[in-house]
């Protein structure tokens, strides 16, 4: 399991989670469209719940994926094998966080940072499957305010491998 520095436990799980999605449907890639599907299947964040109430579930995603992109035999990926433009999610995703005066990465923050990348698959498929980017955020911004986000933490003496 790879470690992403500043990235919640969650948020972790679900990048791994994208990692394992990817290697399974033999892509030789990790694009936004893995990203996602691991922040549903990771279950309990707070990009899970929200994408959970705005109507998206994790086979729906799945199926969209395989429908549009194929699979194959599965393959061994690392962190390396994220594309540029999902390095650019995370990335994001830790400006997004800072800005909100966080000093973490949670899987919020990831959601928000892959509905900004309105050319991606993942926001593509987030719309075939009639997920709105305002109901997903009017979803976080309601859980945020719980305190659910609030007992997340984040990892620490992780290693970065971006």
């Amino acid at each position: 399991m790879y470690e992403f520095k500043g990235f919640t436990q969650k948020a972790n799980t679900a990048l791994n989670i994208a990692i394992e999605s990817a290697e399974q449907m033999g892509h030789t890639y990790i694009g936004t469209e893995h990203i996602l599907l691991g922040l549903i299947k990771e279950g309990s964040g707070v990009a899970a719940e929200a994408l959970s109430q705005a109507g998206l579930t994790a086979d729906a995603l799945e199926n969209k994926i395989k429908e549009s992109v194929g699979t194959a035999m599965p393959v061994s990926l690392s962190a390396n094998d994220f594309t540029p433009r999902s390095k650019r999610v995370m990335q994001n995703a830790v400006m997004i966080a800072s800005r909100l005066g966080k000093n973490y990465v949670g899987t919020e923050h990831l959601l928000i940072s892959l509905m900004q990348e309105t050319d991606s698959y993942a926001y593509s498929f987030l719309s075939e499957l009639g997920v709105r980017r305002r109901q997903i955020q009017t979803v976080i911004q309601r859980i945020s305010t719980s305190s659910a986000a609030t007992s997340q933490k984040p990892l620490k003496r992780a290693r970065s491998t971006l």
